[in-house]
C-alpha cells in the first residue's frame, strides 16, 4: 500500500513539473493600465493602413509599438526593453519595420514574435527575452482597440 501512495505522489509532481516546464516564460515587466482606441483612418495613424508597417504611440511604460501584421491582425508591444526594464531604454525603429532595437543594450526585437534576436553570430544581452505584449481588437473598418 505504501508503494501505491508513493507512486501517485511521484506521478503528481511529475505532471506539475511538466506543466511548468512547458509554459511560456513570464515577462518580468509589471502591468500598467492600457485601454484605448485609435482610428487608423485618422491621418496621425496613416502608416497603419498598410500591412507590414508599424508606428509608436504613447502609453504603457515607454510607449507602445503597433504593427499591422495582416489586413485584420495588429500586434502591440511596450517599447520598454525587457532586458533593461528602464523607461529610458526604449525600443527604436530600425530600417526594417519588423525589428525594433533597444537603445541601451542594442538587442533587436522581432515584432512578429516579440522576442530578442541574435543577428550575424552576435548574441545580444536581451536575446530570448519577450516584449510586453498588449491585446488588440480591430473592427475591420478603422477602429483599433489596444488593452491589457
Amino acid at each position: 500500500m505504501h508503494y501505491n501512495v508513493l507512486s501517485k505522489v511521484i506521478f503528481f509532481f511529475g505532471i506539475i513539473g511538466f506543466v511548468f516546464a512547458c509554459s511560456k516564460p513570464k515577462n518580468k515587466i509589471e502591468d500598467v493600465p492600457v485601454n484605448f482606441y485609435i482610428n487608423i483612418n485618422d491621418p496621425l495613424y496613416r502608416d497603419l493602413r498598410t500591412v507590414g508597417n508599424s508606428l509608436t504611440v504613447t502609453g504603457g511604460h515607454a510607449g507602445i509599438i503597433i504593427y499591422r501584421h495582416t489586413e485584420t491582425d495588429f500586434i502591440a508591444f511596450d517599447r520598454i526593453c525587457p532586458h533593461e526594464i528602464k523607461p529610458s531604454c526604449r525600443l527604436e525603429a530600425t530600417d526594417d519595420d519588423l525589428f525594433y532595437r533597444c537603445g541601451c543594450c542594442h538587442t533587436p526585437y522581432l515584432l512578429l514574435e516579440g522576442i530578442g534576436q541574435s543577428i550575424e553570430d552576435t548574441i545580444f544581452p536581451g536575446t530570448g527575452e519577450f516584449l510586453k505584449e498588449y491585446r488588440t481588437y480591430y473592427d475591420g473598418v478603422g477602429r483599433l482597440h489596444i488593452k491589457n
